[in-house]
């Protein structure tokens, strides 16, 4: 659509095109469809013009004012309003000069792609009945597809959310009682599996839209069967599969079998399997047979459990049936699993699964990661295919949190990643916001690897990190309402029930890689006071590090090392733009927000509690970068936030903050070497070299100081850099922070070693030239002068196997000894040089590794695969028949 405007014209200023507003000037935008919010940037020609932003449901006969700004002058400062017509059609949108002269640039407008809600319900009308099927007919309304519903007893009370899709497998049980017979756009549906003699009550749901554009009608119309009176008999499974098992071992599922209307009522039900390698028991412990017979209660048989143990006598795939019978009935149960040389196995997950259908099979896959996290053991992995999910699988009985209280172990890992190219996110927009406890993922397990997921919309952390030795890594946060990852307990440590303090082994050891998290914001009271990007608070243990991590857009901070216990490290690590008010928007589309916007706004916030300075660790800050973070003037950068036991910070860079370094209590324990300062700060003391900054002052560095520093020394500190797309190997932007080859910064620095480079080899940098280069990233130009001693230190040789496991196989494993403890990275390379596979894993010196490949989406060839210990690689070639 074409913009109206009057007493508006082309602004350019430094390559940049906005547009000037005189007194009385207006912007119109085009007629907008579901506007949801609006933002732009503003300034002026000197201080407190007004601007108006004002929208029209009557095209331009009357306005009503949304937002008025006080514009001023400076730079262009960026704000957000809620529109909130997500529903509305043809809105206006002005924005009005009152006094001249103000400037607009970037205006974005964002939309609801909800889909129309349907204007007639469909009728239904039960058909055939059975004593366990229900045939439910459909007069169609006038929407896409319905969704049916059912529930015994008593009409449904349960209504769908827009903006959920319901899809996957069905029947749906819901936590409530109801299950979700069908979505689609069938004349018919044959309900299944109910239980004989009951009055089932059938609710439909005419809906338009797919995915979160979904849009149902409400309420929905009804209409009531009971089913038949007949014997029946069934279980809550029709397939058991019991994956790898290794000749020797065993392994053990359980079934519940149900009856009603048994005919002779005082028979008992057989149960039998003839295969030797499954057998049967009322209980784990008991004695298990090849048949046994389940007594009933005036033919009546109520989810009595009965155990089935696959204990393989030899190596291969085992089949077989699970008979079930009484009188004339008869059911059947698939049992199936695999004597193999390992017992690591690969489940997977997928929007579209069903778990009470599914077997976590790639074919096959469960729906909710719970699912799978509650099957998986030491050495096995959870792929989950792209799309969105929705969790609803409650553990505890009154959220959806995923919980994972279990551990593998050293050598053998368990991982939850993206499947190879697919982008999964679990949404967990039911959650209630703010909810205690309502995190998305609850980790209290040690040895697991979590890759490539993306959270967002849970109710408290995305991730609350309390267990050991874990990984996370290549995964996102956004947009939850608290920390989208924390690390630690709560202000007790007595209340994790680990002792009444923590001696450095619980929430230890944990190394956070390749992550980004933006826009969380948490809603109470202070809204907006506790959402970091990350944290790692309240008692933490020893050895946790975060490695090329970006922190941008969260309401509170982006890091925050309050109230920890040991010392915390951030290697190469990004924060900006913290506690703006306007960034937020999205959580009063969630929920009505009444409270004042209470963000700090601080970019690194490296410890404390207040005065009392009781955190404790001499936290570490590596090749970091703290910006933009300036909504008051006095948030800060680097922040030591009152902690007294020492900070070090080696090759960081800090601009655009209030203050970009702020270490106001005196510790003889601070050092700083390398540093850029392009604004203010506040050093009480410590132990300082080769820093520089843009003027200096008498509460700053000294020694070997370098001034005059400016903007212009960097090819790019844009935030628009800092937020592009990794690397393909994860690793951060290459223009953001790095040094023009005319700058003073260049050779100006001390070499300081970074003693982690030797556990993560990708962090090296090489120097060039004369000396190291002062700030985050060395210029890499002219000669190597000299380069991190891990570079020259010889690594012992290793060797790996490759086990292909011949024509037809679905699997090969690879197998190594770790020779020093690091990360290991495997790779998988076509002979076109296309990498199609990496996984990395944590591993221990002397340990010995076993690691699983699925081979359902490779070609048959010739494949290269590349093992790198430190900096020590090795390559086999293989073969896929």
């Amino acid at each position: 659509g074409s913009w109206t405007m009057q007493g508006v014209y082309a602004y350019q200023s430094s390559g940049n095109t906005s547009a000037r507003m005189n007194t009385g000037g207006y912007l119109i935008l085009p007629y907008l469809n579901n506007p949801t919010s609006i933002a732009f940037s503003h300034k002026a020609s000197g201080s407190y013009k007004t601007l108006l932003l004002e929208k029209s449901l009557d095209k331009a006969e009357t306005w009503e004012t949304l937002q008025t700004y006080a514009s001023a002058s400076g730079d262009f400062a960026r704000v957000s309003a809620t529109v909130g017509l997500g529903t509305a059609d043809s809105v206006l949108l002005r924005l009005s000069c009152k006094a001249a002269t103000i400037y607009i640039d970037d205006v974005e407008v964002f939309y609801s792609t909800m889909a129309e809600e349907p204007g007639q319900q469909a009728a239904i009308k039960a058909g055939s009945i059975s004593g366990q099927t229900v045939s439910i007919l459909f007069e169609k309304g006038d929407g896409q597809g319905r969704l049916l519903v059912c529930q015994p007893d008593s009409s449904v009370s349960w209504e769908p959310k827009d903006g959920v899709s319901y899809t996957g497998s069905f029947p749906k049980r819901l936590p409530e009682g109801q299950i979700l017979v069908s979505s689609g756009d069938e004349d018919s549906v044959l309900a299944t599996g109910l239980e004989p003699g009951v009055n089932y009550y059938f609710t439909v749901f005419e809906y338009n839209g797919q995915g979160n554009d979904r849009n149902y009608l409400c309420p929905g119309n009804y209409c009531q069967a009971r089913t038949s009176e007949e014997p029946s008999l069934w279980a809550d499974k029709n397939q058991l599969a019991f994956r790898k098992v290794i000749p020797g071992n065993q392994r053990y599922q359980s079934i519940k079998i149900w009856a009603k209307f048994l005919v002779p009522a005082n028979d008992s039900v057989l149960l039998s399997c003839t295969d030797p390698n499954f057998s049967l028991s009322r209980t784990q412990n008991g004695e298990f047979v090849s048949a046994l017979y389940l007594p009933n209660n005036n033919g009546e048989i109520s989810g009595s459990e009965i155990f089935v143990r696959y204990a393989p006598q030899n190596f291969g795939l085992h089949q077989a049936y699970l008979s079930i019978s009484q009188g004339n009935l008869r059911d059947s149960i698939l049992l199936s699993g695999e004597g193999s040389e390992t017992e690591n196995y690969s489940y997977y997950i997928a929007p579209y699964g069903s778990d009470t259908n599914g077997d976590g099979s790639l074919e096959n896959p469960w729906y909710n990661l719970q699912k799978a996290v509650d099957t998986v053991r030491a050495g096995d992995e959870i792929i989950c295919r792209g799309g969105e999910y929705f969790p609803d699988a409650m553990k505890d009985g009154s959220k959806t949190t995923v919980r994972i209280s279990h551990s593998g172990s050293p050598g053998q890992w368990i991982s939850i990643r993206n499947y190879e190219g697919e982008f999964p996110v679990f949404n967990f927009k039911e959650q209630q916001p703010k909810l205690e406890g309502n995190r998305g993922i609850l980790l209290t397990g040690n040895y697991w690897h979590l890759y490539g997921l993306h959270i967002t919309r849970a109710g408290d952390n995305g991730i609350k990190l309390e267990g050991s030795h874990n990984i996370i890594e290549r995964c996102t946060f956004s947009y939850n309402f608290d920390t989208g990852l924390q690390l630690g307990f709560g202000h007790d440590f007595s209340d994790s029930g680990h002792g009444s303090s923590n001696d450095g082994s619980w929430c230890a050891w944990n190394d956070i890689i390749d992550c980004d998290s933006y826009r969380n914001c948490d809603y109470d009271t202070n809204y907006g006071s506790d959402a970091d990007g990350f944290a790692c608070k309240m008692h933490n243990g020893r050895g946790n590090r975060f490695i090329r991590c970006r922190a941008w857009e969260n309401s509170d901070d982006a890091w925050d090392l309050y109230e920890t216990d040991y010392t915390v490290v951030l290697i190469e690590c990004w924060a900006w733009r913290s506690g703006y008010a306007e960034d937020h928007a999205w959580v009063k589309d969630v929920v009505a927000v009444s409270h004042g916007f209470s963000g700090n706004g601080n970019a690194i916030k490296m410890g404390g509690n207040g005065t009392g300075g009781s955190s404790k660790g001499k936290h570490e800050a590596w090749n970091c970068v703290a910006f933009n973070c300036n909504k008051s003037g006095s948030v800060k950068g680097f922040d030591q936030n009152s902690h007294d036991d020492g900070e070090k910070l080696v090759n960081c860079l800090a601009f655009g903050c209030g203050y970009d370094f702020m270490f106001e209590r005196a510790s003889a324990n601070s050092e700083y070497y390398n540093n850029v300062c392009l604004g203010r700060q506040e050093i009480a003391g410590g132990q300082e070299s080769n820093n520089a900054i843009g003027t200096a002052t008498d509460k700053g560095w000294s020694n070997k100081l370098l001034t005059g520093i400016t903007y212009n020394d960097f090819v790019s500190l844009s935030e628009e850099d800092a937020k592009a797309p990794r690397n393909e190997d994860g690793s951060l932007p290459t223009r953001f922070a790095r040094l023009k080859s005319s700058s003073p910064l260049v050779d100006a620095g001390l070499y300081i070693k970074n003693p982690y480079e030797e556990v993560f080899p990708f962090l090296a940098q090489a120097v060039y030239g004369s000396a190291r280069d002062i700030g985050p990233y060395e210029l890499e130009e002219g000669n190597i002068s000299s380069a991190p001693s891990l570079l020259l230190t010889h690594q012992p040789e290793f060797n790996f196997e490759v086990f292909t496991g011949g024509a037809g196989s679905t699997q090969l494993t690879i197998r190594f000894v770790a020779t020093k403890s690091t990360i290991a990275c495997l790779e998988i390379i076509s002979l076109e040089g296309k990498r199609i596979f990496i996984r990395t894993i944590q591993v221990v010196s002397g340990g010995q590794y076993s690691l699983p490949v699925r081979l359902g989406n490779f070609k048959k060839g010739v494949y290269l695969c590349k093992i790198t210990l430190a900096n020590k690689s090795k390559i086999q070639r293989f073969i896929i028949h």
